[in-house]
């Protein structure tokens, strides 16, 4: 059996000496006071001028725990934690998705950085699996769906994935090969008239009998940690641009997916101008932020999910494994329930079985480490055994409209 993406970032000399100086679970801490890097050296005024630790920066992972957040950048040391456990090197493209719980037949697309952005920038598909089977059972049409990890969460979880959309074609691609949605489409869906010839599409494909099931997560990096809080970002109007294509829809159930950076003080308003309009809609809307590894993924991701619907109140997935810290446990459903629960899902038990060389080509097969998993959670990976062997059932729960929450965090 052999294993694809393989590929690790190149590490420049003084990447290297990171590389080889910080222990497994470590970080810019343990390097030298004179280590030769004004990088490290901006880090190391930073955290004492109490503007952040940084604690993550050129950061080692450990084999039992799960992983720090996988961004678009483990390409280079400098903006996380993705020195891989033991080996001398950048965790792979195919580690990566591991972290971030795709199975090991999907295969990504493109040069250069495309596939670590597609891995960085996706909804873990276990994630994404929890909220889907707690969903009615539907027809899912998946806008900004980037490489589609949520809708092939959601496929796993029963549903039909009947249309994906995204404006990166090398996403396309990779959602096009793994063939889990029935249409594919490269578009801009901040253009009206493509948002419109779309919903031509969908309408004349849907069963009328099932739940038409809306979801996306649109950008909004104009009001991310990241960005400026610029309300003039042209990239802050795709946000409404999903609400228009619901506009349009008209589906019975909306999940959108984004950062919980939209919950706080000075970025809240668009989140709750996205609620006003849906309310005024028709829909009941609630929103939770959900913690990747309470829900079988080996990473500490924190996502904030907005679910509308028509007829009742949101239903969302009870945590399954425990919740590590920092938590948000008011934002949680059944946030107390992950405590006793079993610990999540380690990096050991993610990335055990690959191989500890790095491929030259991401096209070169390379062979797993032994036929011997590391446990239940690779054996899914690389195909052995059903999400259900792997992941319990989901227990639903039901909460109220949620106005309140967000009147809570402001």
């Amino acid at each position: 059996m052999s294993v694809f993406d393989h590929v690790a970032g190149t590490l420049s000399e003084i990447d290297a000496q990171v590389v080889a100086a910080v222990p497994p679970g470590g970080n810019w801490r343990d390097l030298p006071a004179d280590f030769p890097s004004e990088r490290v050296e901006q880090i190391r005024r930073s955290a004492a001028a109490g503007e952040g630790s940084r604690s993550t920066y050129y950061g080692r992972l450990s084999l039992d725990r799960p992983s720090y957040t996988i961004s678009t950048y483990f390409t280079r040391p400098g903006n996380g934690c993705f020195i891989h456990p033991t080996a001398p090197r950048l965790i792979t493209v195919r580690e990566g998705a591991r972290l971030q719980s795709f199975p090991d037949a999907f295969r990504f697309s493109g040069r250069g950085r495309a596939r670590y952005v597609q891995v960085g920038n996706a909804v873990p598909p276990l994630l994404a699996w929890a909220v889907g089977s707690v969903l009615p059972r539907g027809q899912v049409v998946d806008l900004f769906a980037g490489v589609g990890g949520l809708s092939l969460g959601l496929s796993l979880a029963g549903h039909e994935i009947l249309l994906s959309v995204d404006n990166d074609r090398s996403c396309i691609d990779a959602v096009k090969a793994h063939g889990h949605a029935l249409l594919v489409q490269c578009a801009d869906l901040g253009d009206v008239d493509t948002v419109a010839s779309l919903a031509a599409i969908v309408h004349g494909r849907r069963d009328s009998r099932r739940p038409l099931v809306l979801v996306g997560g649109p950008p909004c990096q104009g009001f991310s940690t990241a960005g400026h809080n610029d309300a003039d970002d042209p990239r802050n109007r795709l946000a409404f641009a999903f609400l228009d294509a619901a506009d349009v829809l008209e589906p019975d159930v909306i999940v959108m997916e984004n950062v919980p950076a939209l919950m706080w003080r000075g970025r809240q308003h668009v989140l709750d101008a996205i609620v006003k309009r849906l309310e005024a809609r028709g829909y009941l809307v609630d929103i939770a932020v959900l913690h990747a590894e309470a829900y079988g993924v080996p990473q500490l991701r924190r996502r904030l999910f907005l679910q509308a619907r028509r007829e009742g109140y949101a239903t969302w997935p009870a945590p399954m494994r425990a919740v590590c810290d920092p938590a948000q446990p008011s934002l949680q459903p059944a946030a107390g329930e992950a405590v006793g629960r079993a610990a999540p899902t380690t990096v050991g038990e993610a990335i055990g079985d690959l191989p500890l060389g790095a491929a030259d080509d991401a096209d070169c097969p390379m062979a797993y480490v032994s036929e011997l998993t590391t446990g239940p959670y690779s054996a899914w990976a690389r195909g052995e055994i059903e999400i259900t062997d792997l992941m319990p059932t989901v227990r639903p729960v039901t909460r109220g409209p949620a106005q309140l929450r967000l009147r809570a965090v402001a």
